[in-house]
């Protein structure tokens, strides 16, 4: 059967579920809304994972979603204090491949095989395949529904399904396609549309980047329309915010700036408020309480591969906070009230240590950080969609009302951003990005859209370090390499999963050369 891998088949949804399986057997056990309602939770929805040694000693298991994401860009750097013996499973061992954009991702420094390069691709296909059946099992419900609590309740699935298929297409197209380029979207390739709910017998070709942004502006539209008049069940559960938000997300990547702005200034007006730090308390900034949550789905990778603001985590083999990440936050200053709820400078040992997503073991928390919504994002579209539709007053506004919340009271000045315009306005919300939204899984695709963006685009040139440590005493490190992407390298795109070529022979895959390094 020539299928896009195993994952568009049916059948490759019953691990997730022992619901799916039998009805992918049988539909006779679907026998209302509420069990399509239940297959939806259990398989449309990133799958919450629990770690119990570390995602980075299982990462051939292809349990976890995509923790790469947070290595690619310049917010985390390697421990190399050399001490300590040089593990070859430790989290930065096991991400060698993604974080000095190897040829092939999925290798450690000795070539070693440490992760399945097709886990994500196969586990988002697994949510699209769900979503397709779901809205394909609910149109008899939908016909023969007379109540309206049970109308309401199909709109409801069938907006969550269209808002969960744009978002997996939305990773899939910025992981495995170029960033959009409107001269050239319509030709650069992507990933394969899957909208069917039945197994197809043919090879899959993929489509461009362009119809995979039209196919998810069109779900996200499709669910908004479906939930806009829909109370918001929990913040596991896509609402109408969700969906705005995502959609001035979409449109921002797109550069249509109008449509961003739109889509960002619905959820600034009718969203959750945004979360003051001048009276926040809280250990941990993100949690299920916070103000501003609107959407959190899947898990966390954090715990364990990097540190954070206890002592978990703080090995040789694992990540830290980079300097760059610190820095944006004008320490010297002091006034930016993220150094103590997101980023902080352990005064004992001078250390760079994570705070906004805290914990101290290896069990996944109630929040994700590969997936999750807040307002504070919508201010940041609002404020660049608007800079960049010249409206810069909406866009001084928008960082204004942002930075109140985030900057302390004592200090805050408005006249720092106030008199900010044209490219300066621009870059200055473009590094409030990097501070505001760190280590929540947008900084690569931030770092990516800013070299093509049709609005002052920016080369990025990225340097990273890693050292390889002995396994034997006396310990210590024995070589250290400095790897470089620049901004017109093809490796901004990620190679498709080796398993998904050899199965559809003839499907090109992305350019991608061998990295050279400089030894230090």
């Amino acid at each position: 059967m020539r299928t896009l891998y195993t994952i568009l088949c049916v059948l490759a949804l019953a691990g997730c579920s022992g619901f799916l399986e039998e009805y992918s057997q049988d539909k006779a056990y679907v026998k209302s809304w509420e069990d399509l309602d239940e297959l939806m939770l259990g398989n449309a929805y990133f799958t919450p994972v629990y770690i119990q040694n570390g995602w980075w000693s299982e990462g051939t298991t292809g349990k976890f979603y995509y923790p790469w994401i947070h290595v690619l860009a310049d917010e985390l750097t390697q421990i190399m204090s050399g001490k300590g013996s040089g593990r070859s499973n430790g989290a930065s061992f096991v991400t060698f491949g993604y974080h000095t954009w190897q040829f092939r991702v999925y290798e450690d420094p000795a070539g070693q095989k440490t992760w399945d390069d097709a886990a994500d691709f196969r586990h988002l296909y697994s949510h699209i395949n769900a979503c397709n059946m779901i809205l394909n099992e609910i149109v008899p419900f939908e016909k023969a529904a007379t109540e309206e609590y049970d109308l309401q309740n199909i709109r409801r699935i069938q907006g969550e399904c269209h808002f969960l298929r744009a978002a997996c297409y939305f990773m899939l197209v910025n992981f495995y396609g170029k960033p959009y380029d409107a001269a050239t979207a319509a030709v650069d390739p992507a990933v394969p549309l899957k909208l069917t709910h039945y197994v197809e017998d043919k090879y899959y070709s993929r489509n461009s980047v362009a119809e995979v942004y039209e196919q998810i502006v069109s779900d996200l539209t499709e669910a908004e329309s479906l939930l806009k008049d829909v109370p918001r069940k929990s913040p596991w559960r896509a609402d109408v915010n969700a969906v705005r938000l995502l959609l001035s997300r979409t449109y921002l990547y797109m550069c249509n700036y109008a449509g961003a702005q739109k889509y960002a200034a619905m959820v600034t007006a009718g969203g959750p408020a945004l979360e003051n730090l001048n009276h926040f308390n809280g250990e941990s900034f993100l949690t299920p309480d916070l103000s501003e949550l609107i959407f959190s789905m899947g898990s966390t990778s954090i715990f364990g591969s990097v540190t954070i603001d206890d002592n978990y985590g703080y090995s040789d083999e694992n990540y830290r906070v980079s300097d760059e990440l610190y820095s944006a936050y004008d320490p010297v200053g002091g006034h930016d009230l993220r150094l103590q709820h997101y980023v902080v400078r352990r005064e004992s040992d001078k250390t760079l240590r994570y705070r906004k997503l805290k914990g101290s073991t290896f069990s996944t928390p109630a929040m994700s950080d590969i997936f999750i919504m807040r307002t504070s994002e919508a201010y940041l579209n609002l404020a660049e969609a608007a800079a960049c539709n010249d409206d810069e007053a909406t866009a001084r506004q928008a960082l204004r009302m942002l930075r109140e919340n985030r900057i302390d009271a004592t200090f805050f000045d408005a006249a720092e951003t106030d008199a900010l315009s044209g490219e300066r306005l621009v870059q200055f919300i473009r590094d409030e990005r990097q501070r505001e939204l760190c280590l929540e899984g947008h900084r690569w695709f931030d770092l990516r859209r800013y070299r093509v963006a049709a609005c002052y685009p920016q080369e990025v040139t990225m340097e990273h370090i890693f050292a390889a440590k002995s396994s034997e005493e006396p310990y210590g490190i024995i070589w250290r390499n400095k790897y470089v992407l620049p901004s017109d390298d093809p490796a901004w795109v990620l190679p498709l999963p080796v398993a998904e070529l050899d199965k559809n022979t003839g499907m090109i895959d992305n350019p991608r050369n061998e990295r050279t390094y400089q030894p230090l």
